[in-house]
């Protein structure tokens, strides 16, 4: 039997508490994974590595960042989101956006 590695550990952990926290079951993540939700305990176990594909499916499903699934310190939960919207965007919209932030972190 093989060992889980410490980033597949972090992963899972943070993969648990983010499901937990929006009240998201693992047979629910499952469904929407495609996966059972023992599959579900093995990836939040850190027994089987999450593919990247399904740690993006993951991420969407849980409405936050690959980012913060992956353990990145500066990623506030809401990026995730934020980053989809903000892509739907055309380009004169996006600008208006960002000089509004910057304004506003003045």
């Amino acid at each position: 039997m093989t060992l889980a590695s410490p980033l597949d550990l972090a992963i899972g952990d943070r993969l648990r508490k983010q499901r937990e926290a929006r009240g998201v079951t693992q047979a629910q993540l499952g469904k929407a994974l495609g996966v059972s939700f023992q599959q579900v305990q093995k990836y939040e176990r850190g027994t089987n590595r999450i593919a990247s594909a399904t740690l993006i499916r993951c991420a969407e499903v849980l409405d936050t960042s690959v980012a913060a699934l992956c353990g990145e310190k500066d990623v506030a939960p809401e990026v995730g989101p934020f980053v989809r919207e903000f892509t739907k965007l055309d380009d004169d919209q996006r600008k208006a956006v960002l000089n509004l932030i910057r304004v506003m972190v003045r």
